[in-house]
């Protein structure tokens, strides 16, 4: 049995979501510092949206690279 490990997209899946969710924390601080309500109900609810998107494919890619 081969033990090295098979590269797949699963590892690098996070990477996007990271850095979405690290401008949106951008959007919400610049949103604060310039006292703008707009701001900060979109940069935290696409930061939301973002981290239960990376919950669920990380769970599904989980399942498939298993296979």
């Amino acid at each position: 049995m081969n033990n090295t490990q098979r590269v797949n997209g699963a590892q690098f899946a996070w990477i996007g979501f990271a850095m979405g969710i690290a401008c949106m924390v951008g959007l919400f601080i610049y949103g604060l510092i310039s006292s703008t309500p707009g701001m900060l109900v979109m940069s935290s609810s696409v930061a939301a949206m973002l981290g239960a998107l990376w919950v669920s494919t990380s769970v599904a890619a989980k399942k498939r690279a298993q296979k």
